[in-house]
């Protein structure tokens, strides 16, 4: 329910026998804007392939070019993400006809690589991460050159690395709000530098999750019922750069970064003076699945420990017991508002879906206060969580 989109679904693939497997993206072009559709890894060729052709297909409308990319994501040590680049292997569009026509990479490989990771990094609403990074770090590197200071000495009055900094002013780092906001202050830019921080990270989601994030930021109730992972508002960082790693194994080091910084910036809304009214429903899987590993893992159920003791935060689990519940298995989420109707949000294979229609809200509604009925109270919620976090202990990584 977070904007990221895998075609097997956002669990960790299983890897094949040679432990490779098949990254896809489709790109759509539309009035000379770029935007990213759907991605994921599979553990086939041929199922890569088939989620390529089915998203090609289901995005098909008039005005708009769309193509594919397939690669091979070698394996390695540190998974979820790839020991080294993945291999373009195959390019698709969709022809006039509305059949999928594919072609090899052959001498082209490089020049595809190359447009994938450019791909990956431009957004539809802000130009490319590096352009963007570029400009942060030359407004920072201004303005430390106008107050008279070595990287060393705002280094040490940031309170971090020297290399840090470096990075910062070299585009190779994707700075935190936090770190915009102290910079601006240490260097008296006067709020410029806090200003360009947002851009940072306005291409982090497809465009249709951006009305989602700012419907969040205004909203006074927020249910959501999740089945598959722990919802972005109560995300830890390691919990959502595994997320992603996964769910985007060609993405560049960077664009990890800009969508991790992009996610722990939602999570301010619950530390407002007055925040909004936070229900969560959660499946028993969601919990049992060690999204990045024991340790990870770990440090998540700690988290959602710590943010369910929020006197705004009603945390519930859905344990394995209820077989049945109004849910199913499709995740979605209500946000309420002071003024104006409230806002269904749920997510299909291609992308998101926004409505305000009253039948929609009324039976999901319901479905929510059914689905809260059957769930773990509060309280057993909170014990099963620590219970699953002393088995995290207890057994192997």
């Amino acid at each position: 329910m977070d904007g990221v989109s895998q075609g097997q679904g956002r669990g960790a693939p299983v890897a094949p026998d040679d432990g490779s497997l098949y990254g896809w993206e489709v790109h759509q072009v539309c009035d000379s804007r770029h935007q990213q559709g759907p991605c994921g890894t599979c553990t086939t060729e041929q199922s890569a392939r088939s989620c390529i052709e089915a998203a090609l297909s289901a995005g098909a409308r008039p005005g708009v070019h769309s193509w594919g990319l397939l690669s091979r994501v070698p394996a390695g040590p540190d998974r979820p993400g790839p020991a080294a680049p993945a291999v373009p292997i195959a390019r698709a569009a969709l022809g006039p006809d509305g059949t999928v026509a594919w072609q090899a990479p052959g001498g082209r490989g490089p020049a595809l690589a190359a447009e994938a990771q450019e791909a990956v990094a431009v957004g539809a609403r802000g130009g490319s991460l590096v352009s963007v990074l570029d400009r942060f770090g030359g407004e920072l590197r201004r303005h430390r050159l106008a107050a008279g200071l070595t990287r060393r000495e705002v280094a040490e009055r940031l309170r971090c690395a020297e290399a840090v900094v470096e990075r910062t002013e070299g585009a190779g780092r994707m700075p935190s709000r936090g770190f915009a906001v102290e910079a601006d202050r240490v260097l008296g830019a006067g709020g410029a530098l806090a200003a360009l921080w947002p851009s940072l990270v306005k291409s982090a989601y497809p465009d249709w999750f951006w009305q989602v994030v700012e419907l969040e930021q205004q909203a006074s109730f927020v249910q959501e019922f999740e089945t598959v992972a722990v919802p972005g508002l109560l995300q830890t960082e390691d919990y959502a750069r595994a997320v992603f790693t996964t769910a985007h194994p060609v993405a560049p080091a960077l664009r990890i970064e800009q969508f991790v910084a992009a996610r722990m910036d939602r999570q301010r809304i619950l530390e407002r003076r007055d925040p909004p009214q936070i229900m969560i429903a959660l499946d028993e899987g969601v919990l049992r699945r060690r999204v990045g590993g024991g340790r990870t893992m770990r440090e998540q159920l700690g988290h959602l420990l710590a943010v369910a003791e929020l006197p705004k935060v009603c945390l519930q689990v859905i344990p394995f017991s209820v077989r049945e519940h109004p849910g199913g298995m499709t995740p979605f989420r209500i946000m309420g508002f002071r003024e104006g109707p409230d806002v269904l949000y749920g997510e299909s294979f291609i992308g998101g879906q926004v409505t305000s229609d009253p039948r929609q809200l009324r039976q999901h509604q319901l479905a929510f206060n059914l689905i809260q009925a059957n769930a773990l109270s509060p309280h057993g919620s909170r014990v099963l969580i620590r219970r699953l976090r002393r088995e995290i202990d207890d057994g192997p990584e």
